[in-house]
């Protein structure tokens, strides 16, 4: 009896200590791709120069600095793009930006210079009316981004949802029916971003033609397979390599015509 207790007690034993490596071995993926620790690891300032990814910048031609972006990952995008630049370099380069995230993070990090903006309720992958003023606000600082101004905006899984602008001749109800229609008829994210960069004003190179600053740097974390840059976040910093005619494809192959889908969105 007394050995048949003490084989338990040390299976006991080493199921603990399994479940620890476990616990131990996920806990550094995670934070492996923590998004405030990728942004700190591919952004730093080493005097003059400010290192973003591959590109440098000298910091000396840059007046101010605007950050916009979009995404589930966009509080800590925010929060490691800050710690980054430090803050001598918020304070001399003016730094101040609108990020669109999830409803409850937009409290998930303390913030010295970008607003988080609570853009739709988590859990719900569809555009809303708040995401449309946000994006609205975001459209209006690339555009007056001056010359010598550097925009810095951050990407990340969601982003299409969150960063919402209905082109001039549809509305947010139209864009709101597209996206649950082909969702639930089994549309990939390559077909539904194509058909969301034909319907938006800041998708699919957008936000790329609104921005009037010199430089434009964008750091994206992907979400989707293959990582193609305009279809993360449906492009919005990148030209749009879709065309109308493969959205309209898209649109037919899902009957989106017999579900009742506007006509308006046939027509943009």
């Amino acid at each position: 009896m007394t050995t048949r207790h003490g084989s338990q007690a040390g299976s006991g034993s080493r199921r603990a200590d399994l479940r620890e490596h476990a616990l131990r071995i996920w806990q550094a993926g995670v934070d492996a791709v923590r998004s405030d620790r990728l942004v700190s690891d591919h952004v730093s300032v080493e005097g003059n120069l400010l290192h973003v990814a591959d590109e440098l910048i000298e910091l000396d031609k840059v007046r101010r600095i605007v950050v916009v972006g979009a995404g589930k990952a966009g509080a800590g995008m925010a929060a490691g793009l800050e710690a980054a630049l430090g803050p001598a370099i918020l304070r001399e380069k003016q730094v101040q930006g609108w990020v669109n995230v999830p409803q409850g993070c937009e409290d998930a990090a303390e913030l010295a210079a970008i607003q988080l903006h609570p853009a739709r309720p988590a859990g719900v992958n569809e555009p809303t009316e708040a995401g449309v003023e946000g994006s609205e606000r975001i459209l209006r600082l690339v555009s007056e981004a001056g010359a010598e101004d550097l925009v810095i905006c951050l990407l990340s899984g969601g982003g299409s949802a969150l960063l919402p602008s209905p082109a001039a001749c549809i509305t947010l109800a139209d864009k709101q029916q597209v996206t649950r229609h082909l969702s639930g008829a089994g549309a990939n994210i390559a077909e539904l971003n194509t058909v969301r960069k034909h319907l938006s004003r800041v998708k699919g190179g957008g936000l790329l033609r609104a921005c009037r600053a010199g430089q434009l740097a964008t750091l994206v974390i992907s979400d989707v397979i293959g990582d193609p840059l305009d279809v993360i976040a449906s492009g919005p910093t990148v030209p749009d390599s879709s065309t109308a005619e493969q959205a309209l494809a898209v649109l037919e192959k899902y009957d989106a015509a017999a579900a009742g889908i506007s006509a308006r969105v046939f027509e943009v």
